[in-house]
């Protein structure tokens, strides 16, 4: 952790004011994700979408690297309101304060799945403008493109686009917050090892109280309605709609030891178009810790009660880490996760762990070099009927449950980037995957290395 950004001062400075710019400013890892670091994880029910194309690099302009915490998938309290940071950008109309940027990336990817049996070599190209528009003190509106270039005609050219408004309001020792989100995604899928058409709309209300100098509570609403299609090559070769609400509050303490404590509920309800309805409840605990000034650990731990077929799934869920920062420029981390949600297939959920490390080192001032490997397995697990449906298209009693398929996958990846005339990034990168499938034809092994461009504003 940076200096002058201490656990203590920022949690204060989080729950009194909200986050300030000189929190920004500093790279502080607590705030720009709210309480991320109790453990308090916002989540988005919903199908995990995971990406077979290397992300874009990280941002090289930060000396520190903070682990970020999978969110919970079925269950969590999304952060507390922002303050945000009034730089200047490109062009001020009114309240309005412009921000673009702009990058471009070219990777070539050997093992590239255009269906589960037919892994090809492509180069893909990457062109990525966006912008960010800051609306006063309380409101910003964050647009992204991306525009995918495939050398294999096995591929089809896509455009990939989000836009995110968020917002919040303080009243006395009340906050208050709003996010809605778009995003649009054709890219190809770890889940169906093809290209996925995937759009999905998400929103979240908030309201968070101080009580007294030590006590927060906090209560969230969440939406997401997304949809799958074109998964063509896959078992099922269908489209699915999910519409989910989630529910959930939560209470912390702090104590004068830098921990910080709590406990949140969730509960909410998945409808499923092609598929049974789902119902959940979740119950969590929460803590984090600064050791020292120079480690800090964070976790959340509890049970997940899923119904779906009169049957009664029972999972335990969890999400931890270890960031260890001996000196300003060097950092380490270690991350460990089980999360549920509901599967792109038909009455299937994902119990998904996975476990990671991340190495993080500037040197030269001006460079930085990053290494990331890690394991995950993720077993998805089916709601199979014994005997008819009833009338109304429901179930008979006798469902049981089964496992369908298991993926098990190792990954890493290693980068080096550098900054250029204080707005522009260059960085290369090579990542490689290998997935183990107890389906032969969703086995994968994918390597893939690259180099992004970027400017930003």
């Amino acid at each position: 952790m940076k200096p002058g950004c201490d656990l203590h001062t920022a949690i204060t400075c989080l729950w009194r004011r909200g986050a300030t710019p000189a929190h920004r400013r500093a790279g502080c890892p607590i705030l720009g994700r709210g309480l991320l670091l109790l453990g308090v994880l916002a989540g988005a029910t919903g199908a995990m979408a995971q990406g077979i194309l290397a992300p874009p690099a990280a941002d090289f302009e930060k000396s520190t690297y903070s682990p970020s915490l999978p969110g919970y998938q079925t269950g969590g309290v999304p952060q507390f309101g922002e303050v945000i940071p009034q730089t200047l950008g490109l062009v001020q109309w009114g309240v309005a304060d412009l921000h673009p940027h702009l990058s471009y990336q070219v990777i070539y990817g050997d093992g590239i799945p255009a269906s589960p049996t037919n892994h090809v070599t492509t180069v893909i190209q990457t062109i990525s403008p966006g912008f960010e528009v800051r609306l006063g003190s309380h409101w910003t509106l964050d647009y992204d493109a991306s525009l995918n270039f495939y050398s294999s005609r096995q591929f089809g050219d896509e455009t990939d686009q989000s836009v995110r408004l968020n917002g919040n309001t303080h009243y006395e020792d009340w906050t208050f917050g709003l996010s809605q989100a778009y995003i649009y995604s054709d890219s190809p899928l770890v889940q169906t090892e093809t290209q996925t058409e995937v759009s999905s709309y998400a929103t979240t209300l908030s309201a968070s109280r101080e009580m007294g100098s030590r006590l927060s509570a906090q209560l969230s609403l969440n939406q997401n309605i997304s949809s799958t299609s074109a998964i063509t090559g896959s078992p099922t070769n269908n489209t699915q709609d999910l519409y989910a609400w989630v529910l959930s509050s939560g209470l912390y303490y702090q104590t004068d030891y830098r921990l910080v404590a709590g406990i949140n509920a969730s509960a909410g309800y998945n409808s499923m178009t092609p598929g049974t309805d789902m119902e959940f409840e979740q119950l969590q605990g929460t803590l984090s810790w600064q050791v020292l000034g120079k480690i800090s650990i964070t976790g959340s731990a509890g049970m997940e009660c899923s119904q779906m077929m009169g049957q009664q799934m029972v999972d335990p869920t969890f999400s931890a880490a270890i960031n260890y920062q001996p000196f300003q420029n060097t950092s380490a981390s270690l991350i460990a996760s089980r999360t549920v949600s509901p599967s792109f297939y038909q009455d299937e959920v994902t119990e998904s762990t996975e476990i990671s490390a991340t190495f993080r080192q500037r040197f030269l001032k001006h460079f930085t070099f990053e290494a990331s490997g890690g394991y995950s397995t993720t077993p998805y697990v089916g709601f199979a009927t014994q005997g008819a449906f009833l009338n109304n298209n429901q179930p008979a009693l006798g469902a049981n449950l089964q496992q369908s398929r298991s993926d098990d996958t190792r990954f890493i990846r290693v980068s080096v980037g550098t900054t250029f005339r204080q707005r522009g990034s260059v960085s290369i990168f090579y990542s490689f995957s290998d997935t183990a499938s107890s389906l032969s034809p969703f086995a994968l092994t994918t390597s893939q290395v690259g180099l992004e461009i970027g400017w930003h504003y």
